[in-house]
């Protein structure tokens, strides 16, 4: 800058906006991971919840819902207060079940069934996690 002027020139503006624009492109990839992985994390949670419901279910009354009566039965007999039916993508939970064994699945954040990214309780273990391993 010149004695006597005041404000910024050109390449002061232009080194700011360089780093703005820097910081950004690198923030914006890091909160979608962040935020697709707290997605995750939550329907895994939402999904452990019903799973011990089923539990108590199955102490209870020696079987598991069968899919006809799910969730209702549930809910009717206080094992659990509004069980979600979407994932946190607003997928509906797949829940299948003979009595004997269950099968809670979510399709994860591509909604499509396989690939690595669904997570699936089957007889309160959970066999697969997701797309994020290290939550």
């Amino acid at each position: 800058m010149h004695k006597g002027q005041k404000g910024f020139t050109l390449i002061e503006l232009l080194v700011v906006i360089i780093i703005l624009a820097i910081l950004t492109g690198v923030s914006i990839p890091i909160y979608r991971l962040i935020n697709a992985r707290a997605r995750e994390t939550a329907t895994e949670t939402e999904m452990t919840n019903i799973a011990k419901a089923l539990e108590m279910h199955n102490v209870d009354l020696q079987s598991y819902p069968l899919a006809a009566v799910y969730p209702d039965t549930l809910e009717d007999n206080d094992y659990m207060e509004n069980v979600p039916l979407l994932d946190t993508w607003d997928n509906v939970y797949l829940y299948t079940s003979n009595g004997s064994s269950y099968s809670l699945e979510s399709y994860g954040i591509n909604s499509i069934n396989g690939g690595n990214d669904d997570i699936v309780i089957t007889n309160g273990v959970l066999t697969e996690d997701g797309a994020y391993e290290n939550r």
